[in-house]
């Protein structure tokens, strides 16, 4: 039972190993789930001082102490990823020599059944039947030349890389001792743990004994590369490592992404994609398939880029297509319903009311578990709750959920909206725009985008319009934006002062000279993190003073794109947006005008007496 620390709060303890108030029910061995899993443990007692020697004599000898060699620095990273050897039962099987057969010919056949003889206490729920039943059919595919494509997308822990990436490889490698396989990680150190393990498993006499044909290469046994006398082989490398002199019949991608921070790079992101198509994929075998184990971290890392393209050659007018993935979703907790595998092989979350398709199967019931017999609902829920207390909930759709793009909205959410029918009087209110530029120059995905928003005597923003294009053409850009101020009449245009404005100042200059047109522009300086940037937008958004049109022709995908920030491909709406908002926090509101006086029929009798300059009783 996890040791609680004092605190006083009610249910929550100081974590002795970050010293961060957490929920008590969460700890685990005496910490937070959190430093759990980063492998923390409750940090010992400072240890007292060795007294001091005294100083030697004159003339006495110091006694010379040789420096401990440093480790080399790969055998630290191997370090990282604790290294568990397989765990045959060899007295079980001598005690029963039946069952040792029978487990030899179970194992021979299924992939579960094999997994389970060199993990004995490996506990094996109904998903991990399932995951072992679509890489058995994944398999075979291959075996038929049908080029599978296959994404299994599960929790932390949940077991996803000792069925996948230290289990799959070597019992394929049994039946196909002739295949090669190649398996990457976000990290060539990862991938060699794996490689290590599975080596290993190869030289094990357990082994052989369910599949004699595949034997080692004894001149090529390194833990990144190694081949069978068979000629199969099997090669482990990282995301950007170079891959030369060896196929695959199987690619097995495990993790290519190695956290949240790795995920919102997108210079990460764009390498590990280029690296995947232009090194990785050219070294399929024809035929050969690609599996992908691993965590949807954000819509634009290699997992969200596969469905994306998949997506894109769905709608392709030719009819060329492309690569199509069989996409799997295993999250924590299914939250939206009832759980079900369809005929076609799809899980789906079924909510209450809704017709249950016939000949599907229910894998779970609502809120529960993902596998409870190893952490059981009440502690996937504690482990949800802490994360949201520490303001990490993106981190809990994403990690745990599968889902870095939840409908209800990650950083902005959909009640933070207000929305208005009627576009407002403009007549004496402030007219701000702002413009946000193309990153790059060398991808035709990224918008140029300008937003109009109006501010009333009362503070309240409203947004008036959405301008977004894509345009190379520096001309064009520049006239976009001067007609763009003349269209609403704008009293300041902001613009972020970076490279692409300085390159278009003086062609925005000379126009407007050209034109006769001189909008006021403010340079606003640029801030490294989008979410700090957008921090005073979501302020002014959850305190209601920002305003919609919800009715907009553009505002479906700018709604979208707001609750899919920071996990998003696209954010130039979030930042025009977030621009404006900081235009509006350096000047003041307009003035309130002041209502008219409604008039009375004294006002008329003194017009008609100041007129004649006397009584009405006069003659």
């Amino acid at each position: 039972m996890a040791s609680r620390s004092k605190s006083s709060t009610k249910g929550m303890a100081l974590c002795p190993a970050c010293s961060t108030e957490r929920i008590a029910d969460a700890f685990v061995d005496g910490v937070c789930n959190f430093c759990y899993e980063a492998g923390r443990s409750v940090p010992k007692p400072p240890e007292e001082p060795a007294p001091k020697k005294p100083a030697p004599r004159k003339n006495q000898k110091r006694e010379v102490v040789a420096p401990a060699e440093p480790a080399p620095a790969i055998l630290a990273q191997v370090a990282e990823e604790p290294y568990q050897p397989p765990a045959f039962d060899q007295a079980a099987a001598k005690a029963s020599p039946e069952a040792e057969m029978a487990s030899r010919v179970l194992s021979r056949r299924r992939l579960l059944d094999f997994v389970r003889r060199f993990r004995p206490k490996y506990q094996a729920g109904w998903v991990h039947e399932d995951v072992c039943r679509r890489l058995e059919r994944f398999m075979r595919a291959v075996e038929n030349g049908e080029e599978p494509r296959l994404l299994l997308m599960m929790p932390p822990r949940a077991g996803k890389s000792e069925i996948g990436s230290r289990h799959f490889a070597p019992w394929v490698l049994g039946h196909h001792p002739d295949w090669e396989i190649i398996a990457a990680s976000h990290t060539t150190s990862l991938s060699m743990s794996f490689s290590r393990y599975i080596r290993d498993l190869l030289r094990d006499s357990a082994y052989k004994s369910v599949f004699p044909n595949t034997t080692l290469d004894p001149q090529s046994q390194s833990t990144e590369n190694w081949n069978l006398t068979g000629g199969g082989g099997y090669l482990a490398a990282g995301v950007g490592s170079a891959i030369t002199g060896r196929g695959a019949h199987i690619l097995i991608l495990d993790d290519l992404v190695k956290d949240i921070e790795a995920a919102d790079s997108q210079i990460q992101r764009e390498a590990t994609w280029e690296w995947y198509i232009s090194t990785a994929h050219s070294r399929l075998a024809p035929g050969g398939g690609v599996l992908g184990i691993m965590t949807w971290w954000h819509e634009d890392d290699w997992a969200g880029r596969i469905q994306q393209v998949m997506k894109k050659a769905a709608d392709d007018d030719e009819g060329l297509g492309g690569e199509v993935f069989e996409i799997v979703r295993y999250p924590a907790i299914n939250e939206k319903g009832d759980e079900y595998i369809l005929p076609d092989d799809t899980i789906v979350e079924i909510p209450a009311g809704i017709d249950v398709p016939e000949g599907a199967v229910r894998t779970r019931v609502k809120g529960t578990a993902l596998h409870p017999a190893r952490y059981t609902t009440m502690a996937m829920l504690r482990k949800k709750a802490n994360y949201i207390a520490a303001g990490m909930k993106r981190m809990w759709d994403a990690l745990y959920q599968q889902n870095p793009m939840p409908d209800e909205g990650v950083y902005f959410t959909k009640d933070m909206f207000r929305f208005y029918v009627h576009t407002p009087d403009l007549t004496g209110r402030n007219i701000y725009q702002a413009w946000d530029f193309a990153i790059t120059e060398k991808t035709s995905s990224d918008w140029i985008v300008g937003t109009t928003f109006m501010q009333d005597e009362y503070d309240n923003l409203y947004l008036l319009d959405v301008l977004r294009f894509r345009s190379d053409d520096g001309l064009e850009i520049v006239e976009a934006m001067i007609d763009y101020h003349v269209q609403w009449g704008s009293q300041i245009v902001g613009v972020e002062d970076g490279q692409i404005w300085k390159a278009l100042a003086s062609q925005f200059n000379r126009r407007c000279q050209e034109r006769e047109l001189y909008p006021a522009i403010e340079t606003l300086q640029p801030l490294t993190d989008k979410r700090v940037r957008a921090a005073p937008m979501k302020g002014r958004m959850q305190q209601g003073k920002i305003y919609f049109p919800n009715r907009a022709p553009w505002f479906d995908e700018y709604q979208k794109e707001l609750l899919r920030f920071p996990n998003g491909k696209h954010d130039d709406q979030v930042d025009s947006s977030a621009w404006v908002v900081r235009l509006t926090l350096m000047h003041s509101a307009p003035r309130a005008r002041e209502p008219q006086k409604m008039k009375s029929w004294k006002d008329d009798l003194k017009k008609l007496l100041a007129g004649k300059g006397g009584s009405h009783m006069a003659a």
